[in-house]
């Protein structure tokens, strides 16, 4: 595209910016969408390479416009029937509700007993090692994070970390967690 039709183009985008913004408002009936969409739009614009001179600049954005608001509309349908897809075959329902997902008795049983011996291999683990591995593995802190709040190096909260796993790791001869 000539520098020329995409100056006018440019031009013309930044002064009609809020009426396209009105208008795919009330195309996609989401504000922030259209905010999206208007500057997916300039984006669009500015990478545009058409050879052909344009009749008619002020149809050709709303056009534009209008098309990839079609596009997210689609696009929103495809990821809600897919949505829909995934948990129909993942959940179970009774009637037209989704059963809440509960674990098997046994299962919970076990994962209780898990948990449990897990603890107890924490409580003999020194203060430090234990904080750490907690901090990293259940609240999901970086190993950067659990070093400022706990006032030491990174290294130190590896070798801390790998200490923990060590000891709680120690497995039985038949595969199960030694108590």
């Amino acid at each position: 595209m000539p520098n020329t039709q995409r100056d006018t183009l440019k031009a013309l985008y930044l002064e009609q910016r809020s009426a396209l913004l009105r208008f795919l408002c009330a195309r996609l009936r989401n504000p922030e969408l259209a905010e999206d969409v208007v500057q997916e739009l300039f984006i669009k614009l500015s990478r545009a390479n058409l050879q052909a001179e344009i009749s008619n600049p002020s149809g050709f954005l709303f056009r534009m416009a209008s098309n990839l608001a079609l596009d997210h509309i689609r696009k929103n349908k495809r990821m809600q029937v897919r949505d829909q897809t995934w948990s129909d075959l993942n959940s179970e329902k009774a009637g037209n509700e989704y059963k809440m997902d509960t674990p098997h008795t046994d299962d919970a049983l076990i994962a209780k007993e898990r948990l449990k011996a897990l603890e107890v291999r924490l409580e003999s683990l020194s203060p430090k090692a234990s904080e750490a591995f907690i901090r990293h593995k259940f609240h999901g802190q970086s190993y950067q994070q659990v070093a400022e709040e706990m006032g030491i190096s990174i290294g130190t909260v590896g070798k801390h970390l790998s200490k923990a796993l060590k000891h709680i790791m120690v497995l039985k001869v038949d595969g199960g967690y030694e108590n």
